[in-house]
């Protein structure tokens, strides 16, 4: 028998996922286990959502970038419209 430690930091709101994690490692480590190709077939599946997970961050962290700079550069031309408009109206002889 092969004695396996993992030394993960353990939080109280993570402790069943921790003690799942352990109890899948060890049936992980057993040649005789009979649902083996199931546990591999479930963690091929894991790291496949964490991929697309990962990436639908990066694009929302994107889009609030995109949603940030857009919004600067509307103010910015609300700004210059306010300008020219009371220039506009003080050039006519008339005040905002």
């Amino acid at each position: 028998m092969e004695v396996i430690t993992e030394s993960l930091k353990i939080e109280k709101k993570d402790v069943l996922p921790q003690i799942l994690m352990r109890i899948f490692s060890v049936c992980k480590a057993d040649p005789t286990f009979p649902l083996k190709e199931q546990i591999n077939s479930a963690e091929g599946e894991v790291d496949t959502l964490t991929l697309k997970i990962k990436k639908q961050q990066k694009l929302l962290q994107q889009t609030i970038k995109l949603r940030d700079d857009l919004s600067k550069r509307l103010q910015e031309r609300r700004q210059e419209n306010f300008e020219v408009k009371s220039r506009l109206l003080e050039e006519l002889g008339s005040e905002i």
